[in-house]
């Protein structure tokens, strides 16, 4: 895996290389073509000089005679062809707008600076050529075309011979590197899917092997063994919640079952055993629906209910509508809420979290125990606490509190399901919210952070 990152690196570099060494051949191509193109403007100007320069020292006979124009004094299209493909140059005098002598394919109208333009030939494609038209005098006038010099010609065939060479031997170490890479890549794709193979047979065990290279193939490997804990995570609770089930309805229904055999026998205790099966039975149904609330919670369902809501005043309201459970049993609820923290929550999930911890706090602490809840304001949001100084949880028993049916021996002689602070922690975590049960407290105190609304 690591050499196939190194060789993608490779890859990356060489092909940002090439691209550069093409574009510096054809920069430097372009430049010297256009050099070319640019000193045989500056001969041409210079060639006009002449021209002009011998006309006004020797008269119209002695350019004539120069350019052995006299002999043959108009060159039609085919003639204007082969004499530009054999000398490279047409001239064209005219008198006035009379042409005297030369080529036929000339323009009449006056261009005082040299000029590239086409000139369309029988014998070959459309050459490009330098024109000029000026006057030698009132009367007369010169219009020369001068054909794209052979050295450019052949300096820019060779530039592009040598362009689509160094194309061609170039791609070929980068399509070896390519082969390379779609090699490895298709290796590391059978070894991730015999991983897979051997994954299936033992999914709480097995994993991908995986490296540090920040490639999509090492994300996807990562991606996969992530799913595959959260697989493992969730064969253990199926199994730890399928014996929690069959523990927890187990003793119920046996005693529902036997209070159907006591009313055969006993007639005369009919009423008794009815009540007391009704309350294995809600027992039963209140397993089941604890159940049902905590699958809810857990898919985020809820998320959808999510509003604005006054955390102070909805904590305030609850916690004083227990305090007389609390006056009844010989406890104190000691209450205190800082006014409008705000957060973004589900009321009714925000209403069972608390009812749970109070409730626990009923059920656990001692009879003359000191309870409380606090709310106030915290570094990263808002925290909740509920407490008291009751015996508390110990300490085999406090990394196990929020796992689904757990119940701690002190609880095993009371009613219940141990799903009660599964029920809590789900709720918080729906609300990205953090529970901890504080270590070296005298009782069970819970601490809750939840983010403010302002967050």
């Amino acid at each position: 895996m690591k050499n196939y990152h190194r060789v993608g690196k490779v890859l990356k570099i060489t092909l940002t290389a090439w691209v550069l060494v093409c574009s510096m051949l054809i920069a430097i191509s372009y430049l010297l073509l256009q050099q070319i193109k640019t000193e045989q403007t500056d001969e041409f100007i210079e060639m006009q000089s002449e021209v002009t320069h011998l006309y006004n020292e020797d008269g119209l006979n002695a350019l004539l005679d120069e350019y052995e124009l006299s002999h043959r004094p108009i060159w039609h299209k085919h003639e204007s062809d082969e004499r530009l493909d054999e000398e490279g140059l047409l001239f064209s005098l005219y008198d006035k707008n009379t042409l005297l002598l030369g080529s036929t394919e000339l323009t009449i109208t006056p261009v005082d600076e040299a000029v590239w333009q086409k000139y369309d030939s029988t014998l070959d494609e459309p050459i490009s050529a330098l024109y000029i038209h000026f006057t030698l005098d009132e009367r007369y006038s010169l219009a020369i075309l001068q054909a794209l010099t052979h050295h450019y010609i052949d300096t820019r065939n060779t530039l592009i011979s040598i362009n689509i060479w160094f194309t061609a031997l170039s791609w070929l170490p980068i399509l070896f590197i390519i082969f390379s890479i779609t090699q490895q890549y298709a290796v590391r794709i059978i070894r991730i899917k015999n991983a897979l193979s051997k994954v299936a047979e033992s999914p709480d065990s097995e994993r991908i092997d995986c490296d540090n290279t920040p490639d999509e193939l090492n994300a996807l490997v990562i991606s996969l063994n992530a799913m595959l804990d959260d697989i493992s995570d969730l064969h253990t609770t199926m199994k730890t919640m399928s014996v929690g089930i069959a523990h927890d309805l187990k003793t119920p229904l046996t005693r529902v079952a036997n209070r159907l055999q006591y009313m055969q026998q006993d007639i005369d205790m009919l009423e008794t055993h009815l009540d007391k099966a009704s309350s294995d039975l809600h027992t039963v149904i209140a397993t089941f629906n604890n159940l049902v609330r905590l699958n809810a919670i857990e898919s985020g369902k809820h998320k959808n209910g999510f509003v604005e809501l006054n955390l102070s005043s909805t904590i305030l309201d609850l916690a004083q509508s227990y305090e007389p459970v609390f006056i009844d049993t010989g406890r104190n609820l000691e209450i205190s809420i800082v006014d409008d923290v705000l957060c973004l929550a589900d009321e009714d999930l925000i209403n069972q979290l608390v009812c749970n911890l109070l409730e626990n706090a009923l059920e656990y602490s001692s009879q003359d125990a000191q309870v409380w809840i606090r709310l106030q304001n915290h570094i990263d949001g808002a925290l909740l606490q509920v407490g008291d100084n009751g015996p508390g949880i110990s300490v085999q028993d406090r990394s196990h509190v929020f796992d689904k049916f757990y119940r701690a021996d002190i609880s095993r002689s009371k009613p219940g399901n141990g799903l009660g602070l599964s029920i809590v922690k789900a709720i918080c975590k729906v609300h990205r919210g953090e529970i901890q049960l504080l270590e070296h407290q005298k009782g069970a105190v819970f601490n809750i952070e939840l983010s403010l609304l302002s967050q």
